[in-house]
């Protein structure tokens, strides 16, 4: 402190921010070469239709919704595993048209609340390569990916900052009116007492469509025991047989009158073609053979 009670710190030079730390960038731009040569060939926000298709982006839009949470992660499969059940139940065609609802409303403010921010990321980009001009990390990494960007971007202007922004506040305004409408009904739905009556509904649903599912599993289990004992029956009796397939009929016993058939007709054939002295040291069948 100095002698008149003033305070003499030494000032600190705050490093200068840049677009390329903005989380919207990093999702939408960052290391993507087609989006930045959209960027600066085309000088507009990136299509509607390649924002939504980001998977990433479109996570941290809907981690930014208000009002009460819902796991629509976990409702849509649920809704699409029990529409047959809902379908036939009595009150079950009004609780898929609700969240049928509820699921639209939420579409329709995610899908304008990304147009918003993309075009405002856009905004700070035009600023900050054509007005301000002091971004160099920005201008670095354009370059990386679109070779002739130095050259467009010198060349290129779109007046004072004032100009700019009377030039794009219809657009801009018109975009946070569309979010603004879009998220208040959205929250206004969540909010209502019907949702939480409906929820009631679904979970009673869902309790009942899982206890349904543990019987069919319990019987088809039972039914698959049942058939595992049937064939393993069906083995055990077709084992006998498989024994008397071609070249093996000798290892087992046949059947009395198969037995004395072959020993018949053993001694007719050695009687025909070894009637010699001989033979009967080597053929020496007899009825109890």
């Amino acid at each position: 402190m100095s002698p008149n009670g003033s305070f003499n710190l030494p000032l600190r030079f705050m490093l200068p921010t840049s677009v390329t730390l903005d989380p919207v960038f990093a999702l939408l731009y960052e290391n993507k070469g087609p989006a930045l040569t959209h960027l600066i060939v085309n000088k507009a926000p990136l299509p509607l239709k390649n924002v939504i298709n980001n998977g990433p982006f479109m996570e941290y839009i809907l981690n930014k919704e208000s009002g009460p949470k819902v796991e629509y992660k976990n409702l849509r499969p649920a809704l699409t595993a029990m529409r047959g059940f809902l379908i036939m139940s009595p009150t079950g065609k009004q609780l898929l048209d609700f969240y049928r609802q509820l699921l639209q409303l939420q579409a329709r403010w995610a899908i304008a609340y990304a147009e918003q921010i993309n075009f405002e990321i856009w905004k700070t980009i035009t600023q900050a390569l054509y007005i301000d001009r002091c971004d160099t990390q920005l201008e670095t990494h354009i370059c990386q990916y679109v070779p002739d960007a130095q050259t467009k971007i010198v060349t290129c202007t779109v007046g004072n900052r004032h100009q700019f922004d009377m030039m794009i506040l219809g657009e801009l305004g018109r975009l946070r009116n569309k979010t603004r409408d879009a998220s208040d009904a959205l929250h206004t739905f969540k909010s209502s007492p019907v949702l939480w009556t409906q929820h009631g509904k679904l979970v009673a649903s869902i309790e009942h469509c899982e206890k349904k599912l543990a019987e069919i599993r319990q019987r088809s289990a039972v039914r698959k025991r049942e058939q595992q004992a049937r064939v393993n029956a069906a083995c055990v009796r077709n084992g006998a047989n498989l024994h008397r397939q071609m070249g093996m009929g000798g290892m087992t016993p046949n059947l009395p009158h198969v037995e004395e058939e072959v020993v018949d007709w053993v001694n007719d054939a050695k009687n025909e073609y070894f009637n010699f002295q001989d033979a009967d040291n080597y053929f020496s069948f007899s009825d109890d053979s």
